[in-house]
């Protein structure tokens, strides 16, 4: 990796001490930044080519996730069980679980000790074969078939997540990590709807041609892969610092702990509120399985909309006002369900809080990517990740098994005041962003020759490496950075963490 190759330079705290006192903020909470931040284009971001090469790969993967989820829910939940909805549904929650918990942290290991290109390209072709599991489940209508199979692409799926995660920060800078998450979120959506639209095509001649399809769509994803050609990281990159006592440390972190706090509060909450609003729905209005359909359809919308707006916020909002209005934001919007009977207010709390939470996902996942070591990266990752996705699945069951007999209000009125709780818990905990008093130097100046040189090992571009190191000796040795030059920006860099 470039960075073992350049000297370490000294940056602490002499130069800080020399621009203005740095604290850690605990209990402070400031609705709006003093100063916007550099505004990111995600177009000049796209052009990037290894990221273009990376997100190609990522849609024709998604497109073939959503087609095969879209034909087994078809086999599994209707063509197999024509029964109770309600009971298949939380049989596959259940089925979700097990492989969530067991390849959090295998995922994360895998992402760190081996190549995450070769980890990319190999499972995008085990994908494809997997896949055969469910063009058998379809034909021999045996549905433990099919869950074996959802089992096993679900833990492949979390894999290959969580290696995804790990390269972004190898293929754009540090300052455009919120936009290059944003862009990577909204081609996921946009490839889950047309799988989805497409399956349900294919599905009206055979589902068994939505599988083949979807094998096809994870060789192309893999094919697209081997075309990345910058150092991915993982393997022998990692070098002597890969090791578990490290990444345990980096946990400790508090941007990336207040990270897992908000997000797995967030998820764990929104997991009740979708599935008891699901309920609501179909005990109120008689919908039935229309009703689980409507919403997950408003949920995407909102967390669409949500990862759209995701970079503007962050470029005006501190990372803590972000998520702690995400959370009252959400509480309203739940309480307004349990005391308005109509289906439109419980859609509508369903886009809200989905919105809320996206903005605050969004940002969580830069905060992390950014902060934490490469060497450690997949490990850390992974288990943000273990977190984030068995909250909702146990927030889901949660609300599935209290609401069952009808108890929808208390269960909603619950999950508001959880909301409210969660709010005031992020805004007393310290989210781990330095905040600069007393300062004799420009903050910009400040955040840019910091972050410039803490965050060198993110790039693989040795040119970017060297102007970064230089900038940073002239800012710490009490010189003034050019503004004049076309490569200084203008503004400061987007603080992901702040």
């Amino acid at each position: 990796m470039f960075r073992e190759c350049l000297p370490k330079p000294i940056i602490n705290r002499a130069g800080i001490r020399h621009a203005g006192r740095v604290r850690i903020d605990q209990v402070n909470f400031h609705l709006l930044r003093d100063e916007a931040k550099q505004h990111v284009r995600r177009r000049d971001v796209l052009r990037l080519r290894n990221f273009r090469a990376a997100m190609g790969a990522q849609t024709s993967s998604q497109v073939a996730d959503a087609m095969t989820s879209l034909g087994l829910a078809q086999v599994l939940l209707f063509d197999l069980n024509p029964g109770d909805t309600t009971q298949a549904f939380l049989r596959g929650l259940l089925v979700a679980a097990f492989p969530l918990l067991l390849v959090g942290p295998l995922a994360g290991f895998l992402a760190d000790r081996y190549s995450r290109q070769g980890l990319l390209v190999v499972g995008q072709r085990l994908r494809a074969l997997l896949t055969i599991g469910a063009i058998l489940a379809a034909l021999v209508e045996q549905a433990a078939v099919g869950y074996a199979t959802f089992a096993l692409l679900l833990l492949t799926t979390r894999v290959l997540y969580t290696a995804r995660a790990t390269v972004i920060p190898r293929l754009v800078e540090p300052h455009q990590l919120v936009a290059a998450d944003s862009i990577s979120l909204i081609f996921s959506m946009v490839s889950g709807f047309v799988g989805v639209a497409v399956a349900g095509l294919l599905e009206l001649i055979d589902v068994r041609l939505a599988f083949v399809a979807a094998i096809a769509l994870h060789l192309v994803s893999s094919s697209w892969y081997r075309k990345i050609d910058v150092p991915l990281g993982g393997g022998r990159s990692g070098g002597r610092e890969r090791d578990w006592r490290q990444a345990a440390a980096q946990l400790k972190i508090p941007k990336v702990r207040f990270s897992i706090m908000s997000s797995g509060g967030g998820k764990l909450l929104l997991g009740v509120c979708y599935a008891c609003v699901a309920l609501v729905i179909d005990a109120r209005f008689a919908v039935e399985a229309t009703g689980y359909a409507a919403v997950f359809g408003v949920a995407g919308a909102g967390t669409f909309i949500g990862t759209l707006t995701a970079e503007w916020i962050i470029e005006r909002m501190p990372r803590k006002s972000v998520s702690v209005l995400a959370s009252m934001v959400s509480a309203v919007a739940t309480v307004s369900v349990a005391i308005v009977p109509n289906i439109y207010a419980a859609l509508g709390a369903i886009v809200v809080a989905s919105f809320a939470f996206q903005n605050v996902r969004v940002c969580n996942d830069a905060a992390v990517q950014s902060t934490v070591d490469s060497a450690s990266l997949g490990r850390v990752f992974a288990a943000y990740d273990v977190v984030y996705n068995l909250s909702f699945v146990g927030g889901a069951t949660i609300a599935l098994l209290a609401g069952a007999n009808d108890e929808f209000v208390g269960v909603l009125l619950a999950c508001a005041t959880g909301y409210a709780a969660l709010a005031a818990l992020l805004v007393v905990i310290g989210s781990g962003d330095p905040r600069p008093t007393l300062s004799t130097t420009k903050p910009a100046e400040i955040h840019v020759a910091t972050l410039s040189t803490l965050r060198v090992s993110n790039t693989t571009r040795p040119d970017i490496a060297a102007a970064t190191l230089s900038t940073s000796a002239s800012a710490y040795s009490g010189h003034s950075v050019s503004t004049t030059s076309a490569s200084a920006p203008k503004q400061a860099p987007i603080d992901v963490s702040a």
